[in-house]
């Protein structure tokens, strides 16, 4: 099994493999998948440390697999979607997920944040970790 790395779930061709070129810049180890059903099957062999996904899923919905993936894993997840409404927000802290990015996406953004939240879970890669003493 392998161990680390960001697992993208995303629908749409174009969007998932932009997500996969702009992380695997960053150095970080990815997999990514068109939706749900297949990325319960790349758990079999991969096992993330974040889950970037979209809310809408073809077969399904974001929101309900966000909940799945929280309660199964206990791996943060990022929801990618382009409704930035305020029933959106309230509907990302009910599902428990730790973050919500609108469309079109900033890449230099999402790595930025990725890094931020690893960083706080404990989930950063080894020898990667950044010396922020305090003066």
């Amino acid at each position: 099994m392998t161990a680390g790395g960001i697992l993208i779930i995303e629908g749409e061709p174009s969007l998932r493999k932009e997500l996969r070129s702009a992380l695997d810049e960053a150095d970080f180890s990815v997999a990514a998948v068109p939706d749900f059903p297949e990325a319960l099957r790349k758990l079999t062999d991969f096992k993330p440390d974040l889950i970037i996904m979209d809310e809408v899923l073809p077969g399904g919905d974001g929101w309900t697999a966000c909940c799945r993936l929280r309660n199964n894993l206990g791996v943060p997840v990022i929801l990618v979607g382009e409704n930035p409404g305020a029933e959106v927000w309230w509907r990302v802290m009910e599902v428990d997920a730790d973050l919500y990015l609108v469309k079109p996406l900033r890449y230099w953004e999402l790595v930025a944040r990725l890094k931020a939240i690893l960083r706080r879970c404990g989930r950063q890669k080894a020898g990667a970790s950044e010396n922020r003493g305090i003066a």
